[in-house]
């Protein structure tokens, strides 16, 4: 094999391997049913790991520096609890997000609710009971909410809301 074939073949290789992990950030390319069951097990996953699951309205997003990311810019966000879900009754008005790192797919965690270009209310999942930043493991925006379990929470929640109306 030509030396310059060689010299190609070699950057070929180095460059697919540099952007392997990039390339992981994203699915590959799949049918639409394929694409719909992802989303599926994905939002049952953050069901089923979740100790309470609420709904939330986002408030105050705002573009941040991350620590020790060597000045790489994020997001924060305050979460203002409207209905809950799944689990006891929320005591906290507030609940902060934040990006808190970087990877090869961008700043972590990844959430939802810190898309600049997300709308503003949210299907939040907590670990725990009593929600902080560091047990939030995802968020969905109702657009793209899908998985049967929440969406019946949130349909039976919606029922049995107080109303502001006065007779």
């Amino acid at each position: 094999m030509n030396s310059w074939k060689q010299g190609l073949l070699a950057g070929l290789i180095v460059a697919a391997a540099g952007s392997s992990q990039a390339l992981a950030c994203r699915p590959a390319p799949a049918p639409p049913e394929v694409q719909r069951q992802r989303l599926l097990d994905g939002q049952a996953s953050l069901w089923d790991r979740s100790e309470s699951v609420f709904v939330a309205l986002v408030k105050h997003r705002n573009q941040i520096r991350i620590e020790g990311a060597g000045g790489a810019l994020g997001r924060d966000a305050m979460l203002r609890p409207t209905l809950q879900l799944k689990g006891p009754p929320l005591t906290e008005a507030l609940i902060g997000v934040r990006h808190t790192g970087v990877n090869s797919c961008g700043p972590t965690p990844s959430l939802d609710a810190l898309d600049p270009k997300g709308g503003g209310m949210f299907i939040v999942y907590s670990s725990s009971a009593s929600p902080t930043a560091a047990t939030i493991i995802g968020t969905v925006s109702v657009d793209k909410l899908r998985e049967p379990r929440a969406m019946a929470a949130w349909r039976e929640a919606r029922e049995h809301e107080p109303t502001d109306e006065v007779d």
